[in-house]
């Protein structure tokens, strides 16, 4: 039992002096089915005295370096709790294990320990996720909290890494966009996104160029700055990231392909950009986007609101329920109109540029099937035309609206929407400051 631990410290002083961080990676597997930690927990099966092991490593490594000392304890008390199968017990053991790794990362030599660091991350934020779930924890006692909290450690070393990457030198950075995608995934399970700003402004202002870096992690970081953009009602940028998402996902990915679609289609919809059937019946999301679909392109209100509710659940899980409520509404007052006018000149088999407003407010009507006040009607038509969705005006003496004779509904993806702008970061600036201010002025009136 006791040469187990020998060997095995031997390896970690060897591999850590060597800068041999493959065989780190093996040696401090989290892999329980690895055959080194087999053999570990072979030995750790007979301990009941942790002093059995923690001696072994003091009198080895030490010398070496004491972080690397603690880390190797530490990851010894993880795999000798896994004999208990309890996870909770299990994730605090690997809480302190990468807790133990962070000091090691932060030294001078750290870069070379990143995929080591990077593979600690995926596991804690993973199994954060799986005891949350399984115990259904809320709020402080979630494991996603801490989970994020060392993460965020780790992502301000590498930020901090000013380094260029070099053969032999390696930076800390390397690892950056790994981490930034694990946190930000945390970010949307917990709901606090408005934290991924805080990491998008550092990125930005650390000059961190996402190009350099593997197209899985542009692939992965794109999808959640594109899900981020979304829930701000940023859909050009949204679709911008999304649609970088989907395209440069590998086909093999089905799974992931298809997840990136639950966000592209309705962000395109609402673009007025709808996907083919073919590509729904490829990734299997013909249920529920293709009744939504025709809903909106029949110009029928009452239903589309209906196939929201009726599918409320795949639709709040992807955060896009009260999206489409909201901006659906304008695209299909519009289709209403347009298949009004449509009806109109099929009938007179001449182009129509002049219509009633009762015409209008009755297509309206049946479109909500609901009746509608003459103010209600005007108001939606004023809206539509201020948009640029209706190229007209309304003739208020006549109680026509007049379109123009060349392209009155213009196809919504030739259209530039109305948003508006925010700068973020001029606005948590402008609150620091305005902070400061009130601290300054409390100050003086003590």
């Amino acid at each position: 039992m006791a040469q187990v631990f020998r060997g095995f410290t031997r390896e970690v002083s060897n591999a850590y002096d060597m800068q041999d961080v493959e065989r780190l990676v093996e040696l401090f597997t989290l892999d329980q089915h690895h055959h080194e930690l087999v053999l570990l927990q072979q030995a750790l099966n007979s301990v009941h005295d942790t002093t059995v092991y923690s001696q072994i490593v003091s009198q080895t490594l030490d010398n070496v370096s004491i972080s690397l000392a603690n880390f190797t304890t530490r990851y010894l008390d993880y795999a000798h709790c896994l004999r208990e199968q309890n996870k909770e017990k299990e994730f605090d053991m690997l809480e302190l294990s990468f807790s133990a790794l962070i000091p090691m990362f932060n030294s001078s030599e750290g870069a070379t320990l990143v995929p080591l660091v990077t593979s600690y991350a995926s596991a804690i934020v993973a199994m954060a996720l799986q005891i949350d779930k399984a115990l259904d924890l809320r709020g402080k006692q979630r494991k996603a909290n801490t989970a994020v909290r060392l993460l965020s450690k780790v992502f301000n070393m590498m930020l901090a890494d000013r380094t260029t990457a070099e053969p032999g030198h390696p930076t800390k950075r390397l690892g950056i966009y790994h981490i930034t995608n694990l946190t930000f995934k945390l970010y949307f399970k917990l709901g606090t996104v408005r934290m991924c700003q805080t990491m998008i402004s550092n990125l930005r202002t650390g000059g961190v160029i996402l190009e350099e870096y593997p197209i899985g992690q542009q692939v992965t970081y794109q999808y959640y700055l594109g899900r981020y953009h979304l829930l701000h009602n940023r859909l050009p940028a949204a679709e911008k990231c999304l649609f970088f998402a989907f395209t440069k996902c590998h086909y093999d990915y089905w799974t992931n392909k298809r997840t990136i679609l639950k966000y592209l289609i309705p962000t395109r919809l609402l673009l007025g950009r709808l996907p083919s059937k073919e590509l729904l019946e490829k990734y299997a999301l013909e249920t529920p986007f293709a009744q939504l679909i025709a809903t909106v392109k029949s110009g029928n209100y009452a239903h589309c609101m209906r196939v929201l509710e009726d599918h409320f659940a795949f639709f709040y899980q992807c955060s896009t329920y009260v999206l489409l409520c909201q901006r659906l509404p304008v695209l299909i007052w519009r289709c209403a109109l347009k298949r009004a006018r449509d009806h109109l000149s099929c009938i007179e088999n001449r182009p129509i540029h002049l219509y009633d407003l009762k015409i209008c407010k009755k297509a309206l009507e049946q479109s909500m099937a609901a009746p509608m006040e003459d103010e209600e009607a005007e108001a939606i038509i004023v809206s539509l035309v201020a948009q640029g969705y209706i190229k007209g005006y309304i003739h208020h003496r006549r109680q026509v609206i007049v379109c123009s004779k060349n392209n009155a509904f213009p196809q919504m993806d030739e259209m530039s929407l109305l948003t508006e702008v925010y700068n973020e970061d001029a606005e948590r600036e402008q609150l620091e400051y305005l902070q400061s201010q009130a601290g300054h002025l409390m100050t003086m009136d003590v």
